[in-house]
């Protein structure tokens, strides 16, 4: 039985031996070192931590998402582009022509705060404005011509932009979907709503919405990259088609140049170009303002 036993033992180790080397191979000699294979570890996707005034759950702060915008921007040059626009149909026969107004403003500004706005809106003069360490200087187109006047004080772009009333008016306080895309190699958070909030709805007691969308992209710094605001409301038997966009582009690698019509340093402002302006219409756009 113990000579069975020592059989079957010498048995398993020939057996053993033959499955674990090919063939004409002599195996590990005893100075030999086996390497173990690495194993394939997934590296976890991380999620940036989303910037002030924005929260998972999908409620937004206007006012601290604006504070993160300008602290983006500070500092730095920049383009900014409002575009909105109101498109009137009026019901009955169905003969009258559609009307529409517009209110549009270009800023640039340069990382050494000087900067250069324009500005036109239907049913009312254009103008420009530049500003620099010399001064701030305005021109408005007039109906005898271009007027100019120079002010004093420290250049400061910021109480232009509307950013911050575009969030408080179109974007509720809760509601909002918070999503994470990627474009151009970058991470916005994407800000959308599909429900009118009150600012709008309250309007008017008797207007009625459909079709609204609000949409905003916002960078991992807080910087609201672009705007687009659409929708319908019905009044006084009226269609009115409502539009913004809003968008900030060469953040960091805009020059602004002084305009020829700003006079040079000592010298005497002659400003002798108009800025063109659209016909006047039966309303006058607003920037984000009341549509009633």
């Amino acid at each position: 039985m113990v000579r069975r036993l020592a059989l079957v033992a010498v048995l398993a180790v020939t057996l053993a031996g033959c499955s674990a080397l090919a063939p004409g191979d002599a195996g590990p000699t005893p100075a030999d070192t086996v390497t173990p294979m690495p194993v394939q570890t997934d590296t976890p996707a991380t999620t940036p931590t989303p910037p002030p005034g924005i929260a998972p759950n999908g409620s937004v702060s206007p006012g601290a998402l604006t504070r993160a915008h300008l602290a983006a921007l500070d500092g730095r040059s920049f383009r900014w582009r409002l575009n909105y626009s109101r498109t009137v149909r009026p019901s009955g026969d169905g003969t009258a022509d559609a009307t529409v107004d517009i209110a549009e403003r270009r800023l640039r500004v340069d990382e050494d705060g000087s900067y250069l706005l324009t500005r036109r809106m239907t049913g009312t003069t254009g103008g420009a404005v530049y500003a620099d360490d010399t001064g701030r200087y305005v021109r408005s187109s007039l109906a005898n011509g271009s007027g100019y006047r120079v002010g004093g004080g420290d250049p400061d772009h910021r109480h232009y932009l509307r950013t911050g009333q575009t969030l408080g008016r179109y974007f509720p306080v809760d509601g909002a979907s918070v999503s994470t895309v990627e474009r151009d190699g970058r991470t916005y958070y994407r800000l959308h709503v599909t429900a009118p909030p009150s600012t709008i709805t309250d309007g008017h007691a008797k207007q009625r919405i459909t079709d609204y969308t609000a949409t905003a992209y916002v960078t991992t710094g807080g910087l609201v990259r672009a705007v687009v605001v659409e929708y319908e409301y019905a009044l006084r038997g009226d269609e009115v088609a409502v539009s913004l966009r809003s968008a900030y582009r060469g953040v960091g690698e805009t020059d602004v140049s002084r305009p020829d019509w700003v006079a040079p340093p000592g010298g005497t402002a002659t400003a002798t170009a108009s800025v063109p302006t659209t016909s006047a219409s039966s309303a006058t756009a607003t920037e984000g303002g009341s549509e009633r």
